[in-house]
């Protein structure tokens, strides 16, 4: 069976086929921006980092320059010899000169630093931190000459610092026994955190900077739980000297951007939520989802306005089409509509009522036809019956019977007197089985082996129905049936009401039919009306429908006597 659509469900299809290529095609293009705006944001930010570590390291640099000339200093070179100890008005002079060019060094710059000269073998120190005090041992075992990070008391106060320390001469383990000069520069945290909120500006980043083994360096304003949770994703990280990296903190994609220094060995690392950078590229996804989510929605309302005022009641008009086309000239077209095809719907109704009152009228008349055929074939058959009486009478009274003559005498008056009465049509229920006792009693006094039966229930008696309507029935069952079969005849009549609806069956044990004309003969019945087709069983159901209506019917079936049973529905 071929796959039809109707014109609304082609519509849909191709409405369908429109919007999923837009649909794929701005997902595939959302995905690329998407990608080329993270790639450009890693660079950005790279590039922000970089420069930030550049700045970091070139501070942490001159800082270490400072401190070294600051140890090539001939009069810091003073404080290694014994006579430093003396406090002579010269020795005064020289630690006053080496204070000065501390404090010109360390206020060189624009962050907190403080410059020490220590020198092991006098135990001498000049600083600008008024605060510090040396442990030679902790010297001796903990320090080397790179940058360290640990706390320690100033004249600000304490606080966390980066440490470096110089040796005259250089050496990469501090080795009190062998450095004639120990030069410290340290530098507060607290520079990097101004930096740090400077590099926020602008941006929904927030730099931190990280080493695996303290805590990190933030700036001012941060969230503090937030920055746990980085930091506890950064200790699942290897990180490398730059790079970037993806992770996901309370169900929320961060991007973490990181670059290290060279100077200080920590990273700086820049998390930003990612959902807040792309939002812009979000919100264009979205507002286009929402648009087309508009457009299908007034699409689909379109296509629903034309399902209702198109394709429905072209679907009625199709099925009344259909129904014509069967035969059901009782099709009418019910749906109301407020358009063109108003119009169309009534003048189909309208062609149709016209169709059936012609058919209905054709019908009919072609119905008078056939009582007439009837009437005149009952006018040749009569006669015929009734010389064949006229011949059972002569033989009885050649015998003498006279009993026999006025049985069949009497019978055969009222078999006449009611199958020549033209004036009415119709006749009771009761009626008609006289008729069939007069009838068949005829019959029973010339073929001894029939026998019949008649068992009605007396409501039915006064049941108006055709006037010889069973006769022609009964006749069959003798002439078809009885007369074509040896033996005992019998006829049996019964009837009942069931569920609205009357029964009478007609059995006999005669001849019968085989299944393919018995079937042959059922279809014949159901069959409109054909100049060729007899008047017999068929006239029997037209009337049937006729008067009572279509769910009335006459069908033929085998017979439990083992004969032909007609069995007569009415509704």
């Amino acid at each position: 069976m071929p796959f039809n659509l109707s014109i609304f469900k082609k519509m849909l299809i191709l409405l369908c086929l429109l919007l999923v290529p837009i649909v794929l095609l701005y997902s595939y293009s959302h995905q690329v921006s998407t990608e080329v705006i993270e790639r450009e944001i890693n660079q950005s930010n790279g590039s922000r980092l970089s420069f930030f570590i550049g700045q970091l390291d070139a501070t942490a640099d001159q800082l270490w320059k400072a401190a070294f000339n600051l140890g090539s200093d001939p009069d810091a070179a003073k404080l290694m010899f014994k006579s430093i100890r003396n406090a002579s008005y010269d020795v005064l002079v020289t630690k006053e000169l080496i204070a000065a060019k501390a404090d010109l060094q360390s206020n060189t710059f624009g962050w907190n630093n403080e410059l020490t000269i220590f020198a092991p073998g006098t135990g001498q120190t000049i600083t600008t931190n008024s605060s510090l005090s040396y442990d030679v041992h902790e010297l001796q075992s903990d320090q080397t000459q790179t940058w360290t990070y640990r706390r320690i008391a100033t004249d600000h106060g304490e606080g966390d610092h980066f440490i470096r320390y110089l040796t005259e001469p250089y050496m990469k383990k501090l080795d009190l026994n062998k450095a004639n000069l120990i030069v410290e520069v340290a530098f507060s945290a607290d520079n990097i955190s101004s930096m740090l909120d400077q590099l926020r500006q602008g941006s929904s980043g927030n730099p931190i900077l990280y080493h695996p083994d303290y805590d990190p360096i933030a700036g001012t304003a941060y969230d503090r739980v937030l920055l746990g949770q980085v930091v506890e994703k950064l200790h699942a990280l290897q990180l490398d000297s730059s790079g970037h990296a993806e992770v996901d903190i309370d169900g929320k994609p961060y991007l973490l951007t990181y670059q290290k220094s060279n100077a200080l060995g920590w990273h700086l690392v820049d998390y930003a939520p990612l959902d807040e950078m792309l939002q812009p590229i979000t919100d264009s996804r979205n507002l286009f989802y929402a648009s087309t989510g508009l457009l299908l929605a007034l699409s689909l309302l379109a296509a629903a306005l034309l399902y209702r005022n198109v394709q429905m009641p072209i679907r009625e008009l199709v099925l009344s089409v259909r129904k014509l086309k069967r035969g059901d000239y009782s099709a009418r077209v019910s749906a109301k509509t407020n358009n063109e095809f108003q119009y169309l719907f009534d003048q189909f109704n309208h062609m149709i009522e016209e169709i059936q009152q012609l058919i209905e009228s054709v019908f009919s008349e072609k119905l008078r036809v056939r009582e007439a055929t009837l009437k005149q074939l009952q006018s040749q058959i009569n006669p015929h019956f009734l010389y064949n009486s006229f011949a059972f009478i002569q033989s009885m009274a050649q015998l003498e019977n006279k009993e026999a003559i006025i049985a069949v005498t009497q019978r055969l008056s009222k078999y006449y007197r009611y199958t020549t009465r033209v004036d009415n049509q119709t006749g009771s229920l009761g009626e008609e089985l006289d008729l069939i006792r007069n009838y068949l009693d005829i019959h029973a006094m010339k073929m001894h082996r029939l026998h019949y039966e008649i068992d009605m229930p007396d409501e039915l008696l006064s049941m108006t129905l055709p006037r010889l309507l069973l006769q022609p029935i009964v006749e069959n069952a003798i002439v078809h049936g009885i007369e074509r079969k040896p033996g005992t005849g019998r006829i049996r009549i019964t009837g009942a009401r069931k569920d609205g609806m009357t029964e009478i069956i007609v059995d006999d044990n005669g001849a019968g039919l085989d299944p393919d004309r018995l079937m042959l003969l059922s279809a014949k019945l159901q069959k409109m009306i054909e100049e060729d087709m007899g008047c017999g069983l068929w006239n029997i159901r037209q009337r049937l429908v006729h008067q009572f209506g279509a769910g009335s019917d006459l069908s033929l079936e085998p017979s439990p006597l083992g004969g032909l049973r007609v069995a007569i529905r009415i509704m």
